[in-house]
Order: structure tokens, then sequence, then C-alpha cells
């Protein structure tokens, strides 16, 4: 029998070709097999989704300008009202554990409504850190069909500098630290990737002064330019604050770059995954010492073993989660409820043990 199309809202805007390659192939593996509605205000008035899938909280209450940000917000109290009156199960993947700016306010307020409301949370990672009761894991998906898909060959080619960092520049991202520690550890740095604002690129830009072998290139890379930068290095250091999830970890797995991080109980789970020769895991402040003994190592050969991170997996697994959902909906069941239901799918447990229901506290 032919199940009835499903109609799922997103939180994010319009898949724009700059955005966020795990939200780029996870929008088009679902557009196949779902209807994906971006949130826009005509949606927010008038759309009748089967499920609303959020991504960042914060889409719902910050926008560009004052006056935008206001009628944003006035939007999405209007859209959860709308949500909780027609019993619409609501996604939220965790990308983050808490958000990396503080809310305050009205965005509190809308936070907090916005968490009453989650049926099922999603997390990318098997950290210790997920709440086991309210959520189920779909691994974050790897980047090496995103490549393939655009062509770019990644070749073996010998390292011409020692350590990058790239992606968004973010004062939580602990890149003065990593700054500090190349220059006493006698290491070339190349840091490259948008600012989150102008301010943060001008104090890059002067803490970098007396650092000669370091270079800063604050701009938006393609996919082609980035990865020649990724295999110009030896080393990729993410030195986050608090890590839980990154992109650019397995965007720089996929490329076939180790990886040096601090420890967390998700990159902890990665380690186990790919091998610490891949994931090279510190504790404390990064030091010029862990950053040489890091760049000291044998470099792994071969590539990393990312073969539980595959796209088709992870559409399959949200789209079952979804019509579990929606089959449910009109018994407004709680998280753990809906956690019993996806545990007993056998394609959840085979994914992680974290999904077996022997898992649930």
């Amino acid at each position: 029998m032919n199940q009835r199309r499903l109609k799922v809202l997103t939180s994010t805007g319009p898949v724009k070709q700059d955005d966020n390659p795990y939200l780029q192939q996870l929008v088009s593996g679902l557009n196949g097999r779902v209807d994906v509605e971006p949130l826009s205000g005509r949606a927010v008035l008038f759309s009748r989704p089967d499920v609303f899938h959020v991504h960042w909280p914060s889409q719902l209450y910050r926008a560009d300008g004052r006056a935008k940000t206001h009628v944003k917000r006035i939007l999405s109290a209007v859209l959860l009202a709308r949500l909780r009156a027609r019993r619409v199960p609501v996604v939220l993947t965790a990308h983050n554990i808490a958000s990396h700016e503080g809310e305050r306010g009205i965005e509190k307020l809308l936070l907090r409504a916005l968490e009453r409301m989650v049926t099922i949370r999603i997390y990318l990672n098997e950290s210790e850190q997920n709440d086991r009761s309210r959520g189920v894991v779909i691994l974050h998906g790897d980047y090496r069909g995103w490549l393939d898909e655009l062509g770019i060959v990644i070749s073996s080619r010998e390292p011409e500098r020692d350590v990058i960092l790239f992606g968004w520049l973010r004062r939580y991202k602990g890149i003065e630290e990593l700054i500090a520690a190349a220059h006493d550890a006698h290491a070339t740095l190349t840091i490259t990737g948008r600012a989150i604002d102008s301010t943060y690129e001008r104090f890059l830009a002067a803490t970098i002064v007396d650092s000669p072998s370091t270079m800063l290139d604050s701009r938006h890379r393609d996919d082609d330019e980035l990865v020649a930068e990724i295999l110009r290095h030896r080393l990729v250091c993410l030195p986050y604050q608090n890590m839980y999830n990154s992109g650019a970890l397995l965007y720089a797995l996929s490329v076939g770059r180790p990886v040096l991080a601090p420890r967390s109980p998700s990159n902890e789970a990665i380690a186990r995954e790919v091998g610490e020769s891949w994931l090279m895991l510190y504790e404390g402040p990064l030091t010029a010492a862990i950053l040489r003994e890091a760049l000291n190592r044998v470099p792994p050969s071969g590539s990393p073993d990312l073969s539980r991170r595959d796209w088709a997996t992870g559409i399959a697994l949200h789209i079952a989660c979804y019509r579990t959902l929606v089959d449910a909906a009109s018994r407004r069941i709680q998280p753990n409820t809906a956690r019993m239901l996806l545990a007993a799918d056998p394609a959840f447990r085979a994914h992680s043990a974290f999904n077996t229901p022997d898992q649930i506290l």
C-alpha cells in the first residue's frame, strides 16, 4: 500500500549554494521522498505540515536588523501556537548542547516554548552527554559523496605547511590559543573562513601581527579550493571550547587529513570509530608541546573508516522518524515514548547501540 507523502516544515529558509553542506545534503536527500517546505512568513500563516523539524532554534528569533528580528519573533510565536493547536510533532536536531550566544528575554521565552513542544531529538553523535530518554542517534553524514558529486578528486600530495583551521571564525573556537601555540611551536599555520563579524576579523588580524608564519584568509572558499587548501597542510587543528558537534572535523576526515581536537565525550566517540591516529585528543589548554607532538606523529595511511555515516542510511532514518511520529501524533506522545517507538525499529538499532531499547534510562 502506498503511504501518503509527508510534508516537513523546516526551521531553515530556502537552502542556498553556500549554506552548510550538512543541511544541503539532508534537504536534497529528503526532497525526493517527502515534501520539504522552508520556513517563511507564508508558511507560518498557512502551512499545514505533518512535522516541524528544527535545526538551530535561533533561526526562529534572530535576524539581521531590529525590525526583522521583531517580525520574526512575532511570526515564530504564531507558528508555535498553530503547531501546538494542530498537535504537529516537533523534531529537534541537536547541533549544539547549548547556544553559543546566550538567549535573553523574549528569546528565552520562545526557546522554552519550543523545547516544551519537542517530540524527539536527533543526536548527530554518540556522546555520553546526550539524554538517552529524549532522542535517538542519526550520525552526522560524511562529505565524501558530496565532494564526489562536485567532481572534486581527493589525491594524495606532499603537504607544504603544518596546521590549518577552517570554517566559520567564531570566538568560542579557541583560535587565539591556536595562534599562540603555533607561534611557540615554530609551526606554520593557516586560518581560513569567514569571520562572524568585522570586529572579530580585525582582532584576529591584529593577533597574528607578531606571528609571520601564520596566514589569515577570512573569506568563504568553494569546496574545490578548500579541499586543495586542506591537503596543503599536515594537520587540521580545531581547539573549540566545549566541543560537541563539528562539521569541520568530519569534513577534514572525509578529505583524509588527521585532526587534533580537545577531548570531549563526542570526540571520544568519534576517535573510537576512526582510530586515534586520525583523531588525536588532548586534555586542557592547547600548548606548543601538544601541537608539536601531533605534528611529529607518523601520519596515518589510507582513509578513515566513515562507513557508518553514509547519507542513504541517514535519510532513511529521518523519514522513518517522521513517519513514526506522524502515525502516533494523535496521542500527543512524550519524548520518552517517541524514543521507545523508534528504538523498536531494527534500522535504528542497527545504526547505533545508543538506539537500543536497553539504553533507555
